[in-house]
């Protein structure tokens, strides 16, 4: 079983940096929040995978619906948020998951291998090289046979966040294919949440 009964915190002025305006909102956002939408396309994401394999969660928040099914399946779970407020009520709710208070864009969780990695409501919110970056980690610590998912919209847009106000950007679908093809990955499938978030569903394939 993975247990992690600590916390890790960044510096705060590192985690002001990193947080992306939701630590300031983090409170009020558990307060409010549902994370029905979404749970959904989650769930069938995860249909292919099995009892026993690890998956990263991208910006994890306070954790949710499709998380507690994940771990009903028998999924061991690692989370990284860089918001304290939201993972310090993830380790509430969820105490046999390794959380760490981590911005993605320096992780170490990418220096291990994972069956799976999902990122929802994450990528867009951070700049164009930080996206590019993470998805290159992302490619890099997919095991072969591995799915990656992730939501963004899948034109070039851009837009305030109507949670934080951030500015946040896409790099649209031919951006985000070119740069996961590159580390050996490939589009399988799209899909759009009743909430109107559209998923990107990549799966690293065998060297050949």
């Amino acid at each position: 079983m993975l247990v992690n009964k600590e916390i890790e915190v960044l510096p705060s002025s590192d985690y002001e940096d990193f947080s992306n305006g939701w630590e300031a909102i983090a409170s009020k956002f558990i307060s409010i929040a549902t994370w029905e939408i979404g749970a959904a396309t989650v769930q069938d994401w995860s249909k292919s995978l099995q009892p026993g394999q690890i998956v990263l969660d991208v910006g994890c928040g306070f954790g949710g619906p499709y998380t507690k099914a994940l771990i009903n399946k028998g999924i061991k779970i690692c989370g990284i948020d860089a918001s304290k407020t939201l993972i310090q009520e993830y380790q509430n709710r969820f105490p046999d998951v390794i959380v760490k208070c981590e911005a993605a864009e320096h992780s170490p969780f990418f220096g291990r291998e994972f069956d799976g990695i999902l990122s929802v409501g994450l990528i867009f919110l951070l700049s164009h090289d930080d996206q590019i970056l993470v998805l290159q980690k992302m490619a890099n610590a997919l095991k072969e046979g591995g799915k990656l998912l992730f939501s963004s919209p899948y034109q070039i847009c851009d837009w305030d966040d109507l949670s934080t106000g951030r500015k946040s950007i896409s790099l649209g679908k031919e951006m985000y294919v070119s740069v996961l093809q590159k580390h050996g990955l490939i589009l399988i499938d799209e899909d759009t949440d009743e909430g109107e978030n559209h998923y990107f569903n990549f799966q690293k394939m065998d060297a050949l």
